[in-house]
């Protein structure tokens, strides 16, 4: 007889099953023996029976249910939501997690059971039983995956920490597999953005996915962001999906690519600022909001990681830079504390024959020369109360040979929180600028006394042509003194023409550039003179023309010399010529006289050309007369004239 209400044997049949199932529910078991005895205590029941089938069916979790009972066929049917489709009374009772909807309680009686009240009781107590156990295990799910992801953290965090010059490669490579293991990601990559130029450097990829990956080329460093990755990084937006080939974002992929059939990007961010990038792809089912949460807090570790290392790298960069720049450079760096000891030293103190620690501890005034020595203590109390260091300090300091050398020291004080932590300073050596100051000095000193006593005159002029220099003799030549030269021009000494005649010339120097060597016969105040003049660019230290350099020689008794030897040469030539032709006239006026005589000896005192014969012998003998002058000036020719003019 079938009844409709509780009656005391069933209740005493329910505690004794209800006591079954605390202690089952509090049994160290896990889930899966679990949902078994659960079964059990229900089938050896009465009010359910060992001849009905039981099932427990779940949507989620590692453990999909668990049966009694059913066949094969009905447990897939059950599984897939279906009813059974063995015959007989079906009621289920529904297994919750939380308010959600978890599974289902199934018994299937092949006859209609005795109590039907008391037979949901049951089922309802049980599955009761089996949401609060789901709940535990969800419970304990969680914070198992919150415990194994913050050991993920803490492994990472440690990594970096205990090994400060791990490679940017090497803790990606750990992220990356930190985050495959906890989303159960078939691959993905890291990267992180190269801070000079933007790109992305994929610091880590699976190692195994890489050698299956069939593209022509493999790139490893991306300048253009595209697909799904490349969405992630331009808009520095998470992005989850399980239907990546469909997703409009996707942008598709190069062939030959590893198909990507769902994909979890994240960025690494800091503040505003994009540091890389956690990719993840193709896990075994699909990725859950905890997947994406794992992969948010192990991005955010490695974005930190990134900022750190990315930071120290550059202080590491520019370490290294600035001590390559210390030790290359010629002058000797050190620091001070503010007792005057030295702490650093660069490795330039060698130059003097020191190593550095041989230095570091030394008092900043323990190699100064003794005479320099006052100066030098002056100078630090002075930057010690003021708070400001002397432009240059020269002093000398005592080499480890012994010897002296001259040195230029700037200084500057450091400050923190307004207060002065330590002194720098930078030595520069100038012993062998101090010797070619003195030998400069020397050169100066003896080109100044050429220039003093040189015969010749020498001046210097500007680009505007006034006199900025002249020696002793310029100044006689002009008439006036050297001093009384300087800011005068040309047109103070010299006619308007050849002061304008002289100014071209200048003019030429200085626009071309070239030398020029000029004769002139010049107009001076003390008498017109030849002069040979030389004038040259007057050049600054960068090559420009600043003005004139001129050197001239008055040549006025040369060219009187010249013209009296070339006189004296005519006068041998003419010698030369002359005295054989009156030789030769004599000897021909002799023979027309003797015959003319003959000729007048022989005529009548009536002949007709008496008279021109008479004639004839009178010009042979002034033709004679004048012979004897010319024979004269062949013995001793004189020539003379006056010689003047310019060139």
């Amino acid at each position: 007889m079938k009844r409709s209400s509780l009656a005391t044997s069933d209740a005493v049949t329910l505690g004794k099953a209800l006591q079954a199932m605390l202690g089952t529910a509090f049994s160290p078991d896990n889930f899966g023996p679990f949902l078994e005895k659960t079964l059990r205590i229900m089938a050896d029941s009465p009010v359910i029976g060992p001849r009905a089938k039981l099932a427990v069916t779940l949507r989620s979790g590692r453990v999909e249910g668990a049966f009694r009972g059913f066949c094969a066929k009905d447990r897939a049917s059950l599984l897939a939501g279906r009813k059974p489709s063995t015959a007989g009374r079906l009621i289920s009772e529904t297994v919750r997690l939380g308010n959600a909807r978890a599974g289902l309680m199934t018994v299937l009686f092949p006859e209609p059971p005795e109590n039907v009240l008391a037979a949901k009781a049951l089922l309802g107590m049980a599955a009761q039983f089996v949401s609060a156990r789901l709940q535990s295990e969800k419970r304990d799910e969680e914070l198992a995956f919150e415990r194994d992801l913050a050991a993920s953290l803490k492994h990472i965090e440690e990594l970096y920490l205990a090994f400060p010059d791990i490679s940017i490669e090497e803790i990606s490579r750990a992220v990356l597999d930190e985050a495959r293991r906890m989303t159960g990601s078939d691959f993905g990559f890291t990267g992180h953005i190269d801070p000079a130029t933007g790109w992305l450097l994929t610091s880590s990829l699976t190692t195994e996915t890489y050698d299956k990956c069939q593209m022509a080329k493999k790139p490893v460093v991306f300048k253009d962001f595209t697909g799904l990755w490349g969405w992630v990084l331009k808009r520095k937006k998470t992005l989850l999906t399980n239907k990546a080939a469909s997703d409009r974002r996707a942008g598709g992929l190069p062939k030959g690519h590893v198909t990507i059939e769902k994909f979890l990007g994240v960025p690494a961010m800091s503040g505003r600022r994009l540091l890389g990038i956690l990719a993840l792809a193709n896990p075994s089912g699909s990725y859950s909001a905890r997947d994406l949460d794992t992969a948010q807090k192990l991005a955010r570790a490695y974005a930190i990681i990134l900022q750190r290392k990315l930071a120290d790298d550059a202080r590491r960069e520019e370490d290294t830079r600035f001590k390559t720049i210390v030790s290359s450079t010629k002058d000797t760096i050190y620091t001070a504390d503010l007792r005057g000891r030295i702490t650093y030293v660069s490795p330039r103190v060698e130059d003097f024959g020191y190593s550095a620690e041989e230095v570091i501890g030394l008092s900043v005034t323990g190699l100064v020369h003794p005479e320099d020595l006052e100066f030098i203590k002056k100078a630090w109390a002075n930057a010690l109360a003021t708070g400001r260091t002397l432009p240059i300090l020269p002093y000398r300091i005592r080499k480890k040979s012994g010897d002296f050398a001259y040195v230029e020291q700037k200084s500057g004080i450091v400050f923190h929180n307004g207060q002065p932590l330590y002194i720098t300073g930078v030595i520069r050596d100038v012993t062998e600028q101090k010797q070619t100051e003195l030998l400069l000095k020397e050169s100066e000193t003896m080109m100044r006394m050429v220039f003093d006593t040189a015969a010749d005159p020498i001046f210097i002029k500007d680009m505007n042509g006034m006199y900025v220099k002249a020696n002793k003799a310029c100044a006689d030549l002009m008439g006036t003194t050297p001093e009384a030269m300087i800011g005068r021009s040309d047109s103070d000494y010299f006619p308007a023409e050849s002061a304008a005649a002289v100014f071209r010339t200048d003019s030429e120097v200085v626009r071309s550039g070239r030398t020029l060597s000029l004769y002139n016969y010049h107009p001076f105040p003390g008498g017109s003179r030849h002069v040979n003049i030389i004038k040259t660019p007057l050049r600054n230290v960068r090559g420009e023309t600043i003005g004139l350099l001129g050197i001239a020689r008055d040549i006025t008794d040369l060219k009187r010399m010249e013209a009296e030897l070339a006189l004296a040469r005519a006068a041998e030539a003419i010698s030369t010529v002359a005295r054989p032709m009156a030789h030769d006239f004599n000897n021909a006026l002799a023979a027309i006289n003797g015959y003319a005589t003959l000729i007048a000896d022989g005529l009548g005192k009536n002949s007709p050309i008496k008279t021109e014969i008479s004639r004839i012998i009178e010009a042979v003998k002034r033709a004679a007369e004048l012979t004897s002058k010319f024979q004269d000036f062949a013995r001793n020719p004189k020539i003379g004239g006056r010689q003047n003019g310019h060139e």
